[in-house]
């Protein structure tokens, strides 16, 4: 494959690809016999662009999931403000969504319409089963048909299924997303091929995985998806203690952290396989708790180079900074959320939280090392919003968070730009020898850097293969 007249630091450049590497850059090469020839014009060619954070078959059922968002309710636009008319609001949603069989829910905060359970659920709809998700994730609430579907009663030892004061299962299921997804993997089977080929749209080659629950089965899963066509980029997964490679993921949660004691034996447990560790923090309390874990395990081997990493990091004060340095750790931020969520975070969090929500240029001025991700479904999944968010951090009012952690374009690019083993790090790039995972863009970086929200993508390439273009050749 030979692309044409594409831009590369500022200079036009011809590059050819051989396999799955770049195998020539010059001023001018001539097409061979029947290689494919695609004409850039004088757009922008990048290395393909890497997601550090998200959840890919999440992101994927997400295609076909009511947004219960506080954004889109009555309140959010100024038409109504009480939770009696968000419930109308939302009964009137679920109603009205089409198809049959199950009905998924995803982004909700009780800030809408209260907490949930399966009987307030039944309220807003009672007609088929249906699964609302929290916002942050945690969460899921069943209305009763599908509490029957499932037969919760059946498996009500199990930890996360929430019982009331009788023993009946309340509909709310907390951290069993894995067993949910199994539970409904024949009822409710999941098409990733839209969401890969929306993805290869914006000019992403590759993705971290960043699900806790993920073991052997669900990489190999992922092969296989891989093989047969219907996940085109590169994917890294990180997941619980069975894997015998990838991050182990370790989620905390402020209200229920374990024994101090037995997080350091899953660390050590995981070092003895050489698995860099993964921390779920978005708290400051979350965040104090995995730098004591990480630093009682400081005794094991230094020459090991782990790659640890802070998932989210949303709060982080300046005395932990130094702690960062010291453990070498990445942190994988998601400005999205500033965009998606600001006014939430305006009205929840001290002036002092939001100083220091999502940070950026002060991590990168403190020499700690920054990965940008979506933390799709729950963020954004376009990165060239994200990085756009970077850069300015407004809310959808138009409203500045944190106008001090504004980065630079080049900052906010370079945070989709590093290897999926060492975010922030060493910026992959355009050259011989290197992995053909490009992204090539229908104009030139000078045009489109001041409103990244503009960008289009006119052809992505995975292994000397193009996985998308706009406008076919």
């Amino acid at each position: 494959m030979l692309i044409k007249k594409a831009v590369l630091e500022g200079a036009r450049k011809d590059v050819r690809c051989s396999g799955e590497f770049i195998s020539a850059i010059a001023d001018e090469l001539e097409p061979r016999v029947g290689e494919r020839v695609i004409q850039a014009s004088g757009g922008e060619l990048l290395p393909g662009l890497y997601d550090h954070h998200m959840h890919f078959f999440a992101t994927a059922a997400l295609q076909r999931s009511v947004d219960c968002g506080v954004n889109n309710a009555p309140s959010a636009t100024g038409e109504h403000s009480s939770a009696s008319h968000n419930a109308e609001w939302l009964s009137h949603l679920l109603a009205n969504y089409s198809g049959e069989g199950w009905l998924r829910g995803v982004n909700y905060h009780e800030s809408l319409a209260g907490d949930l359970d399966r009987w307030q659920l039944d309220m807003l709809v009672n007609d088929r089963p249906a699964r609302i998700q929290h916002r942050s994730g945690k969460l899921w609430v069943l209305n009763s048909l599908a509490v029957e579907k499932l037969d919760l009663a059946a498996h009500k030892d199990l930890p996360g299924i929430e019982l009331n004061a009788t023993g009946v299962p309340t509909g709310r299921l907390f951290r069993l997303d894995a067993w949910l997804r199994q539970q409904l993997d024949q009822q409710d089977p999941i098409d990733v091929s839209v969401l890969s080929r929306q993805m290869a749209s914006f000019g992403i080659t590759g993705f971290s995985d960043t699900s806790a629950t993920n073991t052997a089965a669900t990489v190999s899963q992922f092969q296989q998806m891989h093989e047969r066509g219907e996940i085109l980029q590169n994917a890294s997964l990180m997941g619980d203690d069975s894997l015998e490679c990838g991050h182990l993921k370790i989620l905390l949660d402020e209200d229920n952290l374990p024994p101090l004691n037995e997080l350091e034996a899953r660390i050590r447990r995981a070092r003895e396989k050489k698995r860099g560790i993964a921390f779920h923090c978005v708290t400051h309390i979350e965040l104090l708790f995995a730098i004591a874990a990480l630093n009682s395990c400081a005794d094991l081997d230094s020459q090991i180079q782990f790659a640890d990493r802070i998932e989210h990091g949303a709060v982080i004060f300046d005395d932990v900074l130094p702690m960062l340095r010291a453990l070498n750790l990445s942190v994988i931020t998601q400005t999205g959320f500033l965009y998606e969520r600001g006014p939430q975070y305006q009205q929840n969090l001290t002036g002092h939280e939001l100083a220091h929500l999502y940070r950026y240029q002060t991590l990168l001025d403190a020499g700690i090392r920054v990965g940008l991700s979506s933390d799709a479904p729950y963020g954004p999944l376009n990165p060239w919003q994200v990085m756009h968010a970077a850069i300015e951090r407004k809310t959808r009012a138009g409203d500045v968070i944190g106008r001090q952690e504004c980065v630079s374009p080049e900052q906010a690019l370079a945070g989709y730009l590093s290897n999926a083993n060492a975010p922030g790090g060493v910026l992959r790039k355009i050259a011989v020898g290197e992995r053909a995972d490009m992204c090539l863009l229908t104009r030139p970086w000078s045009d489109i850097k001041n409103d990244l929200s503009a960008v289009l993508v006119g052809h992505t390439v995975v292994a000397g293969e193009v996985i998308y273009s706009r406008i076919e050749a």
